[in-house]
């Protein structure tokens, strides 16, 4: 009678008598450092309240959240994809991210921590530096990665920002620096 499961749960299985879904915790996906963040959470949510009150049965959602009215949790719930849509691209066009904009993400990786955040710092100056020359371009970072080490390897993430039409110069600016 209960059906306990993880996020593959929500991946088009059909158990006709399902009709009651409960999200613990159903905004931490939102929590990632990713701009992408907010349309998984909506996807995924979608998709699980998708689950109850299949065929004849009448269904019903609850989940657990700490924003209760982020879009992505309001347009879920009323499997509203274009208002979610809406809401999501006119954020995208403010901010310049993709689809509207170009991110161009650059990973420095060493085995020592220092030694790959000095790194990390000289590339994130010098792509400054010539991103500058060029309208519309942003370096953001270095940060340390959301997995800040993997298999001893120390990570830092920088992020270049650039209009919807990657002009020539800052491809060859990426290029310059990092050689």
């Amino acid at each position: 009678d209960i059906l306990l499961g993880t996020q593959m749960v929500a991946k088009g299985l059909d158990f006709p008598r399902v009709t009651l879904v409960g999200v613990v915790e159903a905004d931490t996906g939102m929590l990632l450092p990713d701009f992408r963040a907010a349309e998984r959470t909506f996807q995924l949510l979608a998709q699980v309240a998708g689950r109850a009150g299949r065929h004849e049965l009448e269904g019903e959602v609850l989940l657990q959240t700490r924003n209760p009215e982020h879009p992505a949790i309001r347009y879920a719930l009323r499997h509203d994809f274009h208002g979610f849509a809406h809401v999501e691209m006119a954020e995208r066009v403010a901010l310049g991210y993709p689809p509207h904009g170009r991110l161009v993400g650059i990973e420095v990786k060493g085995p020592e921590a220092g030694a790959t955040h000095a790194l990390a710092d000289r590339w994130g100056d010098a792509l400054r530096r010539e991103a500058g020359k060029v309208a519309g371009v942003e370096v953001l970072g270095p940060v340390p990665a959301f997995v800040g080490r993997v298999k001893k390897w120390w990570r830092v993430h920088l992020l270049v920002k650039a209009p919807r039409q990657l002009p020539a110069a800052v491809l060859a600016a990426i290029v310059r620096t990092v050689q």
